[in-house]
């Protein structure tokens, strides 16, 4: 994997087939981009237009020198998906609703060797919540799920229903020579559901999210089940675009390169450009270009190698309550109600970020008191990755500190987490579930720290363990910085007071 990262803008699909004017004046017909990701409105064309606009997309990518991958968004807003010819563009099955594309339209863009993937955009946000927006314009008449549910109160097996149904899904692209899938995640959950299916980890910074956590969740996903990861630094607030400063935008893509992301690109050309003339946003980007195009940098994210670890089974918890638009349940599935385990993983990201983050949630969305606050993007965090319940002993060997929340844990990482006490001299914090019998048998009160090995447990009753801080303190790194650790050395960057902006120290 190459060492520079790959720099992008996203687009919109039928003009730039049509007129290439915002794209050219944003990055100088291509020449200051690797890749652009490419709206598609599938829902719109007859087989035979979506045809021609795949090889209009690939002469003009081509003749631009640029990848490029189509987004699909489309499914997410309109139940009727039937284009005049009466080509499908959504998948309905047992009353589900979820993007399709017909073989001609694959197939054409396939033949270009520039086309280099699609991307299902905040498909993470309609598994969960069931396409909401169609529920909304229906008057709450229609709940369509994206998959089938199982009529089941074990959060496990819907999980695991559901990365096979996403494996499946992914596959059928596979199949048809689709070279990569990914997601575009508007909240940091179901990126290792999805990795585990194969779809490429692609994380949002700005838009509602803490860019550093949001990283945290999604180089995990990345190392732990060996894809490369992508970062879509979204202009988005709430309902407002740009809701983010040209700086903070600017910032966030800085904080991608020194992170190890390997492709990362804005969301979208619509902020960068006014009556044929660039605006702030389009010189902060244009800007970016200029310095880190094809910089090399000596990593990649196959190379971080984190110092603190979360272990958490991807239950789509995101710290979602709001009743109509998100709904407050595990994994879409009803039965399946959150409680203090699905917290626990929000009480160690607290911890790790010196109090900086919500106890409660990961995003600005969640519409709670926190969520007043003034929007930022960084947080104060030491070299941490979030893996899930399958995590073996080659994911776990760098780290120093290890956090064990949620709802499961495989066996087998249990044994590979006892091993990286034991052997690498890791400390593990556990609740009592989770604890090793002949560990949980010495552990007494709200807080025990007991040793074995090379290393020890830290065997608490709850994430709200008195002295539980101070017992991790020298593991956490200094509060005001975000440091990052490769295979061959280290980056740290010192945060600035609005949390929006740093530099590399």
């Amino acid at each position: 994997m190459s060492n520079t990262m790959k720099i992008g803008l996203n687009v919109f699909g039928d003009k730039v087939a049509g007129n290439n004017e915002e794209m050219n004046l944003v990055t100088d017909g291509g020449a200051l981009i690797d890749f652009a990701v490419c709206h598609v409105e599938g829902r719109n064309y007859t087989l035979d237009q979506a045809k021609e606009l795949a090889r209009r997309l690939s002469q003009v990518f081509e003749k631009a020198g640029v990848d490029f991958i189509t987004n699909f968004e489309y499914a997410n807003w309109s139940d009727n998906c039937t284009a005049a010819d009466g080509t499908q563009w959504a998948y309905d099955e047992e009353g589900c609703h979820r993007v399709a594309l017909p073989d001609g339209f694959v197939f054409e863009l396939c033949k270009s060797d520039r086309f280099k993937g699609i991307m299902y955009d905040e498909f993470e946000h309609i598994v969960l919540n069931r396409n909401p927006t169609i529920q909304i314009s229906s008057k709450m008449k229609k709940i369509i799920p994206v998959f089938p549910l199982l009529k089941t109160r074990d959060a496990v097996k819907q999980g695991e229903k559901l990365t096979e149904q996403l494996k499946g899904y992914a596959d059928s692209f596979f199949s048809r020579g689709i070279p990569a899938m990914m997601g575009e995640h508007n909240y940091p959950v179901l990126l290792h559901k999805f990795a585990q299916s194969g779809i490429t980890p692609n994380y949002k910074s700005l838009k509602e999210n803490l860019s550093n956590v949001a990283f945290a969740m999604a180089s995990g996903a990345a190392l732990q089940y060996d894809l490369p990861l992508y970062n879509c630094a979204d202009c988005w607030y709430m309902l407002t675009n740009p809701g983010h400063t040209p700086e903070e935008m600017y910032y966030n893509l800085v904080f991608a390169y020194n992170a190890g992301v390997d492709s990362a690109y804005v969301e979208s050309v619509n902020v960068m450009t006014e009556n044929g003339a660039l605006t702030p946003h389009g010189e902060a980007f244009r800007r970016f270009c200029t310095e880190y195009k094809s910089k090399e940098r000596g990593y990649s994210s196959k190379d971080y190698r984190p110092e603190i670890g979360i272990i958490n089974y991807d239950d789509g918890f995101w710290g979602q309550w709001y009743p109509i638009i998100f709904k407050k349940c595990l994994l879409s599935n009803p039965k399946l109600k959150p409680d203090y385990r699905s917290r626990e993983i929000f009480k160690a990201f607290n911890i790790i970020t010196h109090g900086e983050t919500c106890k409660n949630g990961f995003s600005w969305g969640r519409f709670s008191l926190w969520s007043l606050k003034k929007h930022f993007s960084f947080v104060s965090m030491n070299s941490t990755a979030v893996f899930d319940h399958n995590a073996d002993e080659k994911v776990l060997s760098s780290l120093k500190l290890c956090f064990l929340t949620g709802i499961h844990i495989s066996e087998k990482t249990l044994t590979a987490v006892k091993n990286a006490v034991n052997k690498n001299g890791m400390t593990a914090v556990t609740p009592r579930r989770f604890a090793p019998k002949e560990i949980l048998s010495s552990a007494k009160g709200m807080v025990s720290e007991i040793p074995d090995g090379n290393g020890k447990w830290i065997v608490i009753k709850g994430y709200r363990a008195p002295g539980l801080k101070k017992r991790v303190k020298e593991y956490l790194g200094k509060k005001g910085e975000m440091r990052f650790t490769f295979t061959n050395g280290s980056v740290t960057m010192k945060i600035g007071k609005d949390k929006k902006s740093f530099t590399v120290v």
